[in-house]
């Protein structure tokens, strides 16, 4: 099908050469300089690149990548659906650009991804609400997905939601710490996320036979930490779980596991990163912060260079774009046969049921509860001679809508 409109509009064009030469004024390029019109048989798609642009290593691979995907299909004669693809490249966006960025839409456009940060992709979700296509989300472990209760029907990304965390470390403790191990679990009283993670973290050590003891803390008064530090002590000899910020975090360390030293290992709730460096100990899960080095993307870089000289510098932005594409075109091609525009609700739904995305040494199915990966490799990672050492890799399953 896409084979034969390229054809006859090669066909016309040279027909129209031949039989009215006339028409061509002085100066007017001819058939053979003038591109047929592509517009036919492809779908585009929007990206927005990483918030330092596409100059810099993350953007060239991401780019590159798209590139070559662009490539394979055009050369496989079908395509999808009888249709090429196309990759729109956007600007960067600031969370103050996206407050307001209007996307540029078309009747082409079937997707927008998005590289950008969880700040700038949360806003974009707003924006893309009533675009009508997928807006696939490269990142999006901080950008939640739940409007009263329901997921939005258009979003999609490929980290799991920060909560998996809470997961992550009942599925460790299930691995290391004995049932009757005396465990506390600390979290911040009317906070955006911390209240809501404690409870789901309280909930499932219930359910894995762990008999939790729950401290509540209101984060803004510093002061009050002395108190819930003595309550720690008397009351347990394990773990504490901490879910009441960074700032908070580091001061219950220095309470109870540097300056008492105390048995207690402080297991922190949030994202890893180098201002925690000092703090020996400090127990952290997370779904990113070793896929450069344990991620197996190599084969990707080389596979891009080998087929088509493309350069990936950045293996694990290559490896996010890489996964995107597959994922849209598992999905596209899952529908019947598409003479038009994708229909999209059907184009929703195929997309929430996709499975076999490869993702360097994994391999993801999506959950079409979360619009998420349902498993993703998390290492627990413990803070040693001022850098994240790995305890453990565990494939963590993500967590369903908790409403709290």
């Amino acid at each position: 099908m896409k084979n034969c409109a390229k054809k006859a509009l090669l066909v016309l064009a040279a027909v129209c050469f031949f039989l009215l030469p006339g028409t061509l004024k002085a100066g007017a390029a001819s058939p053979e300089e003038t591109d047929v019109d592509k517009s036919i048989w492809t779908w585009d798609i929007l990206v927005v690149p990483p918030d330092d642009g596409w100059d810099k290593d993350a953007g060239t691979s991401i780019k590159n990548t798209l590139e070559w995907h662009r490539r394979e299909v055009s050369e496989m004669g079908d395509g999808i659906h009888g249709h090429d693809i196309d990759f729109i490249l956007l600007p960067p966006l600031t969370e103050e650009s996206a407050e307001s960025y209007t996307f540029p839409m078309t009747p082409r456009t079937i997707a927008i991804f998005s590289f950008a940060s969880s700040r700038v992709d949360g806003l974009l979700a707003e924006r893309a609400a009533a675009s009508g296509v997928p807006l696939m989300l490269g990142g999006g472990e901080n950008v939640f997905f739940f409007r009263r209760g329901r997921i939005m029907p258009f979003v999609f990304a490929l980290d799991l939601f920060q909560d998996f965390r809470c997961r992550a470390f009942a599925d460790y403790a299930r691995l290391t710490l004995p049932r009757e191990a005396r465990l506390g679990i600390i979290g911040a009283r009317f906070t955006l996320n911390e209240e809501r993670e404690a409870k789901i973290c309280f909930d499932l050590f219930t359910d894995e036979g762990f008999r939790p003891m729950p401290f509540w803390q209101d984060a803004s008064v510093v002061s009050s930490f002395s108190i819930v530090e003595r309550e720690i002590r008397d009351a347990s000899d394990g773990v504490l779980i901490s879910y009441i910020g960074g700032m908070g975090s580091k001061e219950i360390w220095h309470g109870i596991t540097a300056g008492y030293q105390s048995p207690y290992r402080l297991w922190y709730g949030g994202a890893p990163d180098r201002s925690f460096l000092s703090f020996h100990g400090m127990i952290f899960a997370d779904q990113n912060m070793y896929l450069e080095e344990r991620g197996g993307f190599e084969q990707l870089r080389r596979d891009l260079w080998r087929t088509r000289t493309l350069a990936v510098p950045d293996i694990v932005a290559a490896g996010r774009a890489n996964a995107l594409t597959i994922w849209l075109t598992k999905g596209l091609a899952a529908l019947p046969r598409i003479t038009g525009q994708p229909n999209r609700e059907a184009f929703f739904a195929s997309l929430a049921n996709v499975s076999g995305i490869p993702f360097g040494n994994q391999t993801f199915d999506i959950d079409r509860e979360t619009h998420r990966p349902a498993f993703r490799r998390v290492y627990i990672l413990e803070v040693r001679g001022r850098t994240f050492s790995v305890l453990e890799a565990l494939d963590v399953q993500g967590l369903k809508y908790y409403d709290y």
